[in-house]
């Protein structure tokens, strides 16, 4: 039995001494896998972190201001790619925010549009971001215009009538400027002053030779009147045919200009001819008269008198909008009205309001 017993007994060891190997190969798979699991977690869980962290890193980023300081920026080597996503994103919308123009169209006068035209000039100069288009055609063209909402300032050298208002109830009328009408001649004629009854008479076609005219003569020719006027469309024809021609019509042989240019160009080029424009126009080319009216007063078509009130034809120059005053439509308008607008009107030979 003993004999048998150790044999059992050593046996037993054997097999256990056989299976050892095997025993601790399958430990060491055991502790391999143990610690690649291990290692699996610790990598999803810094990975989680790092998730957050980005998370927590871009959102403040949409809800800061849309600018970022270089000295607050991180840098190349720090910053995460979540964190210079977010002010790439940053950057664009500050760019396209600062880049975006802002249009407004005017039409209108062509009495009103040399002091816009330089003022928007100016004004866009110094805002970038600032569009203004200015065009002419006649205060009717800028009153219909601005009625009709296809611009956003109309131009008028006239004031709006009645019916105007009651057909366009949200109209604001601005006055920009003052002015005077000259009636000019070409230079080769030697009239020193004319009458406003003279001028009416011209006007409606009573008066036709210059030699009818004392002191009047245009050497060289046959003293025939070419009478110059301006188109329907113009607030400077309304003007004058209500206050020098009384609401009477002009002769049909008055040839009609579209512009204040058109009518100084003419009567320079044409020696018999007369003229009316806006003081704004008058130059070396022409002859501007002054007025004899008023108990034997002569008045010159200067700004001085049309500022004191003296000269007969003046009147004020207006920009008309669709409401009140705003945007960019207003700040433009108050930039005319600032001293720095009302020198542009005394540079371009108009009468400021004050």
């Amino acid at each position: 039995m003993n004999i048998v017993y150790g044999e059992n007994q050593y046996t037993c060891h054997r097999e256990i001494a056989d299976r050892t190997p095997m025993i601790e190969k399958r430990s060491s798979i055991l502790i391999v896998a143990v610690s690649l699991i291990a290692v699996l977690m610790l990598a999803l869980a810094a990975g989680c972190t790092a998730k957050d962290t980005s998370a927590g890193a871009t959102t403040p980023a949409a809800t800061t201001a849309p600018a970022v300081a270089a000295a607050d920026a991180p840098s190349a080597a720090s910053a995460t790619p979540a964190a210079a996503a977010a002010t790439a994103i940053v950057s664009r919308a500050a760019s396209a925010s600062t880049g975006q123009k802002q249009t407004i169209k005017i039409s209108g006068s062509t009495t009103v549009l040399p002091i816009v035209q330089k003022a928007a000039d100016q004004y866009m100069a110094a805002h970038p971001d600032a569009d203004i288009q200015v065009s002419g055609g006649g205060s009717g063209v800028g009153i219909q215009a601005i009625g009709a909402k296809t611009v956003d300032i109309g131009m008028t050298s006239r004031e709006v009538t009645k019916a105007e208002m009651a057909k366009y109830p949200a109209f604001v009328v601005t006055s920009v400027a003052q002015d005077g009408i000259a009636v000019v001649v070409n230079p080769a004629n030697t009239i020193q002053y004319i009458t406003l009854d003279q001028i009416k008479n011209i006007y409606l076609g009573k008066i036709t030779k210059w030699s009818e005219i004392t002191g009047a003569d245009v050497p060289g020719t046959n003293n025939q009147i070419v009478v110059i006027g301006r188109d329907s469309a113009s607030g400077t024809r309304t003007y004058f045919d209500e206050t020098v021609l009384l609401k009477a019509t002009p002769t049909s042989k008055m040839l009609e200009k579209n512009s204040n240019g058109a009518v100084l160009q003419t009567v320079a080029q044409t020696p018999g001819s007369i003229g009316y424009v806006s003081i704004g126009f008058v130059s070396k080319d022409v002859n501007a008269l002054p007025i004899w009216y008023n108990a034997n007063k002569i008045v010159a078509p200067t700004v001085d008198n049309v500022k004191s009130k003296t000269y007969p034809a003046s009147r004020d120059l207006y920009v008309i909008t669709n409401g009140q005053l705003s945007g960019l439509t207003g700040d433009f308008i108050n930039y005319i009205l600032s001293a720095d607008g009302q020198k542009i009107v005394a540079d371009e030979g108009y009468v400021t309001l004050s």
